[in-house]
């Protein structure tokens, strides 16, 4: 009796279709998985890593300087030359007016005598003038004196024919009167044109004098001036201090106005600074800053700002602040940190390579256990050269993965080959 045969309610073929469809979607979700969360293994004992804490922040930057005279006198050249002789060498200490150099200017020298020989011409000019000026008024003053007694002589004789005139028995012709009362006006008239012309000449002489004295004057301050720079050729200490080296050697010839030298006090010494632009807003008249020497720290404050900017950096100059240590010297370099800003308590990181590839955006956070660090976003303030101030997403005790990112290439997870 045949019998009916069940076939199997899984055939093989569903049944393979159906291991491969479940592979698929694992495969699936562990891709979306990957996408959304990317891994690094990495060498942990290549990592630098720091611990985010509690602090005094401040901000601070250190620059270079050098230990220079707080007071400098320049030696620059009133007039150029030929070095002749050198009575002093650079380094010495030198007494005020001590000639240190002797230069030689056959033009200027030329152009005094020139000068002189000018001024004694004019000299003789004005006296010539005045002389001449002198008997000239003599003249005019001599006919004056004829004039006036002229005058008085047909005075008196209007007054005779006058009163003759007037008499009863008038020996002289109304012509005879005519004439003589003519003449005496004229006469008068002849008078006030000569005394005016006295006066105009007075005048005249006065101004030609007083233009002559101005040309003398001129002509002094010039002889003056050229005598101050031929004995500026023997150039001398303008105070008492230490020479620097000369810039000169004999037989050189040197252009007017160029420096050959400096003498220094050397009683007080101050901190030359260069101070890179960038910070030209922070540090102003009145900043302070430090430096330390022999493992002691000592206090600084900015007195004066140079505003020339030269290679991206201008100078300041710092004065200590109380006695200058004992050992520091002239021309001693040092590394002075200026402040700015208020001291305050902050959370901070450590600098380190991080930072140049993130831009201070994220970093990565080092999992409580150490066997990894995930990538977490945070906002930073300021830095200085040792610290960064922590303003959000990190808290005090996180540490944190400070060497550089750049072989990271972005990645969420960071693995460790061994706890950190």
């Amino acid at each position: 009796m045949d019998r009916v045969i069940e076939k199997p309610k899984w055939s093989s073929a569903k049944t393979l279709t159906l291991v491969i469809t479940v592979a698929i979607l694992v495969l699936g979700g562990l891709v979306i998985q990957r996408s959304n969360t990317s891994r690094l293994s990495v060498d942990a004992s290549r990592l630098t890593v720091a611990t985010i804490q509690t602090g005094e922040f401040r901000e601070y930057y250190p620059f270079d300087g050098v230990v220079v005279p707080e007071t400098s006198v320049y030696l620059d050249l009133e007039e150029g030359g030929r070095v002749d002789e050198i009575f002093i060498k650079g380094g010495q200490w030198v007494e005020q007016g001590t000639p240190i150099l002797l230069l030689s200017n056959t033009s200027l020298q030329r152009t005094t005598i020139d000068s002189e020989n000018q001024l004694l011409e004019n000299l003789d000019q004005i006296t010539n003038t005045q002389i001449r000026r002198a008997q000239d008024n003599l003249i005019l003053r001599d006919q004056l004196l004829d004039m006036n007694y002229k005058i008085q002589e047909l005075e008196k004789k209007f007054d005779r024919y006058q009163r003759l005139s007037n008499s009863e028995h008038n020996p002289l012709t109304r012509e005879d009167f005519e004439h003589v009362r003519d003449e005496l006006d004229y006469q008068k008239d002849k008078r006030d044109l000569l005394e005016e012309r006295i006066e105009q000449e007075d005048e005249l002489s006065q101004r030609q004098l007083e233009r002559a004295n101005d040309s003398v004057d001129r002509l002094n301050k010039s002889l003056e001036l050229l005598n101050r720079l031929v004995e500026s050729l023997e150039v001398t200490a303008p105070i008492s201090g230490q020479l620097s080296s000369i810039g000169a050697e004999v037989g050189q010839n040197i252009a007017k106005g160029q420096r050959i030298g400096q003498i220094d006090l050397l009683d007080k010494l101050k901190i030359r600074v260069q101070v890179d632009q960038y910070y030209a807003s922070n540090v102003v008249v009145g900043t302070e800053g430090k430096f330390r020497l022999d493992g002691t720290d000592y206090p600084v404050v900015v007195d004066k700002i140079y505003p020339e900017v030269v290679e991206n950096t201008f100078a300041v100059d710092a004065n200590f602040v109380g006695p200058a240590p004992g050992n520091i010297r002239r021309g001693q370099s040092l590394t002075v940190e200026l402040n700015w800003g208020t001291p305050r308590q902050a959370l901070m990181i450590r600098k380190g390579g991080f930072y140049q590839q993130t831009g201070g955006r994220w970093v990565y956070l080092v999992a409580a256990d150490g066997q990894s660090a995930s990538r977490v976003d945070v906002r930073f303030g300021n830095q200085n050269p040792q610290f960064i101030e922590v303003l959000e997403g990190l808290r005090e005790g996180d540490r944190v993965v400070t060497s550089g990112y750049d072989t990271f290439n972005g990645v969420t997870r960071l693995e460790f080959d061994a706890p950190l």
